[in-house]
């Protein structure tokens, strides 16, 4: 007979909002012979708070069973993060119908203040099982530089290299789950990216483009499984640094505009890309240089933007297919689903050069499975000003 599968026993729950704060600003100086310039820069502060607790009913998030823990709380985990970034551009048309840009970034980003808190099931502190993490800081400097060809009035070709700097979530830093662990030792990927394309205006209302790329990304972000000593048994499982990914593609975009306050775009994404990697001890990463089976295929973006008086609304349309690993070491198929949402952003002037902003990512609340099974629908508000 088949074994009874306990659908609403006891389980827990795991929330963790968080609280970003960004500042920017650019200041233009255009037409200085045959330069713009551009300067800026931006702050951005993070906050992160992570609850787990203890629930009678795991398909319930309101039964906290209020007689274990703090309260029904057992874990409480935090983190913050701050990135202060300062910008030059320069634009320089130095023999038509050639123009140039350079532009260089400069990156301060630190992660400080994690910690995790446990409490046993009588409330009290869980000292075996608290801590405070590690600080860690990081310096970047990202150059650019690009060249556009004019080639006639309705057609530009282009071929540009940047390198970038991308701090990880605080989801894979500081966050923990029943079988996931925070890894605050987690650094920072670096990019430089290739690419060559050209840019049609078709119509008056209708313009195009087609590009390849080449990216090349050291301090891969991977989701490892972590064995005990000498076995195949999974102990936990993190997100870590290990090896170097390459990826190539070809993209399509297309823009319309349908009437005066409204257009529409697509664009479109093929790719293919490789992992090189040393083994791991008691890990599931071996040794490898063959494709990376965690780069979608396929990528599609489309939407509509309507723009009248002081309101601006986008509708966004997203499209990821599917990635399928033939194998993997686990004796699991490492397997990420395809996905399909729909994104919003609402803005309003409400005042002379401030704007205030309002965005729904994934408006439905579609449920699927990236590594883990990933947030639901997502609201953010913030507010711009010009000076």
């Amino acid at each position: 007979t088949a074994k009874e599968v306990p659908w609403y026993g006891a389980g827990s729950d795991s929330s963790y909002p968080g609280k970003t704060y960004v500042f920017d600003f650019q200041k233009a100086w255009e037409n200085i012979g045959k330069h713009d310039i551009l300067i800026g820069g931006d702050f951005k502060q993070e906050e992160f708070t992570q609850h787990r607790k203890y629930l009678k009913n795991y398909h319930d998030h309101n039964s906290v069973d209020t007689s274990k823990g703090k309260n029904g709380l057992f874990q409480v985990n935090t983190g913050k993060a701050q990135n202060i970034a300062l910008f030059v551009q320069d634009e320089y048309k130095f023999n038509e119908p050639w123009t140039m840009y350079l532009g260089l970034r400069y990156d301060h980003y630190k992660k400080y203040n994690g910690s995790t808190t446990s409490y046993n099931l009588d409330g009290s502190l869980d000292a075996n099982n608290s801590s405070k993490h590690g600080e860690g800081s990081y310096n970047e400097l990202s150059p650019k530089i690009a060249f556009d060809f004019k080639a006639d009035d309705n057609t530009n070709y282009y071929v540009s290299y940047g390198h970038s700097f991308n701090p990880p979530p605080f989801s894979q830093i500081f966050r923990y789950e029943q079988n996931v662990h925070a890894n605050p030792d987690l650094d920072p990927e670096t990019s430089d990216t290739f690419e060559i394309g050209m840019k049609k205006k078709i119509s008056d209302k209708t313009n195009m483009g087609i590009s390849m790329y080449k990216v090349k990304t050291d301090d891969k972000i991977v989701y490892t499984y972590h064995y005990k000593p000498g076995t195949k048994v999974v102990d936990y499982k993190s997100y870590e640094n290990y090896g170097t990914e390459k990826r190539r593609g070809v993209e399509f975009s297309l823009e319309h505009k349908l009437t005066e306050e409204l257009s529409g775009y697509l664009n479109y994404s093929w790719q293919h890309g490789k992992v090189e990697r040393t083994a791991v001890a008691n890990t599931n990463l071996g040794s490898v240089n063959s494709t990376d089976y965690g780069i979608p295929k396929h990528l599609l973006h489309a939407g509509l933007n309507y723009k009248k008086d002081k309101l601006g609304v986008n509708l966004d349309c997203q499209y990821v297919s599917a990635r399928q690993a033939p194998d993997d070491e686990t004796g699991e198929y490492g397997s990420e689903d395809p996905y399909f949402i729909v994104n919003m952003g609402f803005n309003y002037e409400i005042a002379k050069n401030a704007v205030l902003q309002f965005t729904v990512d994934n408006v439905f609340d579609r449920e699927f499975y990236a590594s883990e099974p990933t947030s639901g629908r997502v609201y953010s508000v913030g507010l711009r000003y010009s000076f």
